[in-house]
This record gives C-alpha cells, sequence and structure tokens, in this order.
C-alpha cells in the first residue's frame, strides 16, 4: 500500500472528511476521479483555472507522482494543455538521470489570485528542462549566497 503526502484536489468537499478505502481496479478509480476533476475545472472562472493550473503545477512538480495517481495526473495534464496551460511540461514525473542534487530552482509563479513561490532542488539541467521547457541558456544562475541575502532583504 502506498501513501501519498499530497493529491492535487480541487473539488470542494462541503465539509466532511472522506474515509479511507481501498481500491482494487486503480485504472477505472482514477479515470474516475479524473474526470470529477475536469467537470469542476470546466465550471471554474478563467481566473480561478489559471490558480488551478499552477496548484496541479505545483503538485506534479514537488512531488513524484505514482503508479495510484499517474493515471489520473496524466489526464489532467492534457485537460490544462487543452486549455493552453502548462505547456511546456509534456510528463507528469521528469526522468531522472543523476543522483547528485545540484541545482535549487525557486519558482514564481503569479496568478490573479497571488503569487506562489515554492523550490525544488534538480540533479540535471535536463530535468530542469522538462518541467520548464527552458533551454540551458535561458536559465539564469545565482549563487546561493546572492538568493538568500536578496529574499531577506525583500
Amino acid at each position: 500500500m502506498e501513501v501519498c503526502p499530497y493529491v492535487y484536489n480541487p473539488c470542494p468537499t462541503d465539509g466532511e472528511i472522506a474515509e479511507p478505502f481501498v481500491v482494487f481496479d486503480h485504472e477505472a478509480e482514477q479515470q474516475q476521479r479524473a474526470k470529477r476533476v475536469i467537470a469542476h475545472l470546466e465550471a471554474l472562472q478563467p481566473d480561478q483555472l489559471i490558480e488551478q493550473s499552477i496548484q496541479f503545477f505545483k503538485w506534479i512538480v514537488l512531488y513524484h507522482t505514482t503508479e495510484c495517481n499517474l493515471d489520473y495526473a496524466e489526464r489532467l495534464l492534457k485537460f490544462f494543455h487543452s486549455q493552453g496551460f502548462l505547456q511546456q511540461k509534456s510528463l507528469v514525473n521528469s526522468r531522472k538521470k543523476q543522483r547528485t542534487e545540484r541545482y535549487m530552482v525557486v519558482f514564481t509563479m503569479v496568478s490573479p489570485v497571488r503569487e506562489h513561490v515554492f523550490c525544488k532542488t534538480y540533479n540535471s539541467i535536463r530535468e530542469l528542462k522538462a518541467d520548464t521547457g527552458k533551454k540551458p541558456s535561458q536559465i539564469t544562475c545565482k549563487p546561493t549566497s546572492e538568493l538568500i541575502c536578496e529574499l531577506l532583504t525583500n
């Protein structure tokens, strides 16, 4: 059994806490969850949809999506692509070829609702390119000492 630390689910729950349950047909269950979430996302205003696209991006970048959510996440990524969002992100999980963490990336994404700031450590520029779609020449590098000082002064 796998426990996911966080699952992207923008659907309102009406204050009810969902009971834990066991699912034996993972693919069908993931398809149903994706359909419910997509129906909810289609009903949102454009500003809210932008906010949800950022929340979804944050989820698939920060958490490795396992088999229990992979089909679900792929369907949602396909939906966001159809709406013109997250075009740079082609795969839910970026493939890691190296084990040494080398690059700390601070993402700053602004939606009409609020600003999102989060960071992830990457092992290679190739992984970073898979998430952002940026070529190595388009990536701005700063020494960590400058970054921390800049954050403290703002």
